[in-house]
């Protein structure tokens, strides 16, 4: 009878032992939305969402730090938009306002 109880309370032991296990398993190599890296595209969608305007007024924006023509603007979000081509004033803008834009939550729809 004794033998019986311990036999049942060793395997229900394992059990657990083995779901924390498999539990922990599942977990490693996951990172959560705040951990993960955003790509330039990430980072282009979230400044246009959080601002109410547009990728391209992103790049419109971007370029106003640099002496960039209307028609450059829109040879390079047309690029952007076909090829993921990103201009370097746009990598410059989202470079140096990065720390802010991390600091933003996107509103949900």
């Amino acid at each position: 009878m004794i033998s019986i109880l311990i036999s049942g309370i060793i395997a229900a032991c394992i059990v657990v032992l083995t779901a924390i296990l498999f539990a922990k398993s599942a977990r490693i190599g996951k990172t959560t939305a705040s951990e993960k890296e955003l790509s330039m595209e990430d980072y282009l969608f979230k400044i246009a969402r959080v601002t109410g305007h547009s990728e391209y007024d992103v790049f419109c924006k971007s370029a106003e730090a640099w002496p960039i023509s209307k028609e450059k603007i829109e040879q390079d979000f047309t690029r952007y938009l076909q090829q993921q081509g990103v201009p370097h004033y746009v990598n410059d803008f989202v470079r140096r306002n990065k720390k802010h834009i991390d600091q933003l939550s996107i509103p949900r729809f």
